[in-house]
């Protein structure tokens, strides 16, 4: 999840381009994200998965994410309009992700997991999905520079919420910090 200030962003983008079409679209409502990985879990095994993610996310460290720009998907029949992340961010989530996704318990996966889909191949945070080629021209016209950064300093973990039809965050997951030297201290002093 971006920082606060990122997010309203993204939100005043959403809402300007929905403006701009004359109509809701894909994503127009959820919150801005960046997505790692989907899966599904029973509620009553959703503590195993929880345990496990914490454990190999608690090994990473926090890192710089910065974004540079827009860009978007063609889809056959539908498109996807995003801001796009600098190649080092996206580089640096790939590797984080890769390192989750290679240390995950097999077993616990298998038996308490239905899906999973990796979707960190191409990290960036969508402002429009299933969108006509038409509508891409438009959120290309209206919105054509973007920088911003972040330290993420910890992952989400969202749940479908089918009465709103959007996602809730229901654990946040901190990084590790960078590691500080350790300093030796004398216990006594003449």
């Amino acid at each position: 999840m971006p920082s606060l200030d990122i997010a309203e962003q993204v939100q005043e983008m959403k809402q300007q381009y929905r403006i701009a079409l004359g109509r809701s679209y894909g994503s127009a409502n959820a919150d801005g994200h960046i997505s790692l990985d989907g899966f599904e879990a029973a509620e009553a095994d959703y503590p195993l998965v929880l345990a496990e993610y914490q454990r190999l996310v608690l090994e990473l460290t926090a890192f710089e994410i910065r974004f540079s720009g827009f860009a978007d998907f063609d889809r056959g029949n539908f498109s996807a309009f995003y801001i796009q992340l600098t190649d080092e961010s996206a580089a640096a989530i790939r590797e984080r992700s890769t390192a989750v996704m290679k240390g995950f318990d097999k077993k616990l996966k298998k038996q308490y997991m239905q899906k999973w889909a990796d979707e960190s191949k191409n990290p960036h945070m969508t402002i429009g999905r299933r969108l006509t080629r038409e509508w891409v021209a438009v959120a290309h016209s209206m919105f054509t520079d973007y920088n911003a950064s972040f330290l993420c300093d910890a992952f989400a973990i969202r749940k479908y919420n089918e009465k709103r039809r959007q996602y809730d965050v229901v654990d946040v997951l901190p990084l590790a910090r960078e590691s500080t030297p350790f300093l030796q201290l004398d216990l006594f002093q003449p």
